[in-house]
Parts: structure tokens; sequence; C-alpha cells
């Protein structure tokens, strides 16, 4: 079913609203697809970061590490495009959608592996980020996280604009990562890298989400990257059922309840536009 016809929109918008109200217990499970549509790139698409910043080097705290030293101007232009795309970002209708579905009493939880916050922009209050967030720190001491606030990240883009020297980009680095208020230690950004681990407390959330409710919707990705991907299994395995709304098919789309082939964001215009 293609709801490239207004007919065939409808009759998806009333399929999702059926299993919306028969469903005691709703999360929602995003990826970059949701994102992309507000102007952010995936990393792994035909335009995605990995692209022009190959994930061996650029991808991981030892690759960064040698990159800094042998080429800080590439490290720089890393750091600012990807903060600069960031900042740049706003919600789209998808991210609305399940903010007023929340609102609603009728989605529980969103869990995402998205880092750019716009889902807590949109006004959604009960999210699980498996892949951490951008604008948020981490002390490598203490494990105590804190925002940081927009004012502060512009500034420190002007800084990784302007950074030619290894100098001037550690400088623009040590703005935004500024040591621990509680103990003192190094802060870094609290996204989970290429041979990290996702955080305990946020993976065991999201599974517990996932063995908890009875329709899961899942939004703008593959379903095929571990051990996020575990998320919508487990779902399935425990009964729920899965509605998959993506342009293309997907890993999960064979076992889904519903198959939406769309772009999430342009889906969910048509379903606020029908609130």
């Amino acid at each position: 079913m293609r709801p490239s016809s207004r007919t065939a929109m409808d009759e998806s918008l009333s399929a999702l609203e059926e299993l919306l109200d028969a469903s005691p217990y709703t999360v929602a499970f995003t990826g970059a697809g949701v994102s992309e549509e507000s102007g952010i790139p995936t990393f792994r698409g035909r335009e995605g970061i990995w692209k022009e910043f190959p994930p061996a080097l650029y991808g991981n705290l030892p690759g960064l590490a040698l990159a800094f030293l042998a080429r800080p101007r590439r490290v720089a232009a890393l750091a600012s495009g990807v903060l600069g795309t960031l900042l740049r970002a706003e919600p789209n209708p998808c991210h609305l959608a399940l903010a007023r579905l929340e609102m609603e009493g009728r989605l529980h939880a969103v869990i995402t592996q998205n880092i750019d916050g716009l889902h807590q922009a949109a006004g959604s209050r009960r999210v699980i980020e498996l892949h951490g967030n951008a604008f948020r720190l981490r002390c490598t001491r203490c494990g105590a996280r804190v925002e940081v606030q927009r004012e502060r990240a512009l500034a420190v883009l002007e800084g990784l604009r302007e950074a030619m020297t290894r100098r001037r980009l550690l400088e623009a680095l040590r703005r935004y990562a500024e040591p621990c208020m509680r103990c003192g230690g190094r802060t870094r950004p609290d996204v989970v890298l290429f041979g990290e681990g996702l955080p305990a407390g946020e993976l065991n959330q999201a599974l517990e989400e996932a063995g908890r409710c009875r329709l899961m919707l899942v939004l703008g990705t593959s379903g095929v990257v571990y051990p996020a991907a575990m998320v919508p299994r487990l779902a399935l395995e425990t009964g729920a059922r899965l509605v998959v709304v993506d342009p293309a098919r997907t890993a999960l789309s064979s076992r889904a309840h519903l198959h939406i082939p769309a772009p999430a964001g342009s889906f969910f215009a048509a379903w606020l536009e029908d609130r």
C-alpha cells in the first residue's frame, strides 16, 4: 500500500488510528530517517557524514585522538559541521506528532537512536536516548551529566570554524567540554562512538518498554544496527504489533502489522492535519 494518493493516505491514517485506539501501551522507536527530515544528514546514507569522514578514523576516540594530532583542520571541520547542523535543526511533524500523542496519553515513551534532542524540543518528556545527546556532557570520572546551553554551543561553533591549528582546536573543544562541576574531572560529549557500549541504564529502560508495549511505532530506522535493533525485535517476541513508517522496506517490514511507505515527517504532517 503506497500512500501516493489521498485515498491511500487516508487508509493509512485510519489504520494507524485503529491500532492506537486498540493499544493499551504504545511506544515509538525512532532513527536517523526522522532527523534527516529536519535537515540532519544520516551517518550512513549517500550524503552521510561517514562518506567524507571515515568512521575508522573519525568515529572512535583513538582515531579522533590521532586525527587531532595529524589533521586538526579536518577534526575542526567535522566538529563544526556536525554542531552547526544540529543547532540549525528544528522539530518536524513526526517529532510534533509524537509529543502530541504523549500529551494525549496515547504514547508512553520515545526510544530514539538520535542524538539531536529534537524530541525534547518538540515537547516529548519521556525520551530514552540510546546513543546519547550531543548537547549533554558526561564526566569521565564520576559520570555526572550536564546539559550544554545553546548560547555556549553557538560560541564554541564560532571557535571551531576559526580553528586552523591544534592549539585553537583544543581551545574550542575545552570551551565545550569544561571540567565537571561536581568533581573537577574531564568531560566529553555524552554520545556513543564506535567501539563503545550503549549506556546500560537507557538500554535497560528501552528493553523494559519494548517488553511492556503492545504497539510499537518504528519510524525512520532500518532496524539493523545492533544492539539498538534488539528493541523492536523484543517487542515482536513479546507479542506487540509493529507499525513501520519508512519510504523503503526495512528489515522489520515483513514482520510488521502495518508498513506505511512514506517519510515519517510527511506522514505525520498529514496525521496532524487530520486532527
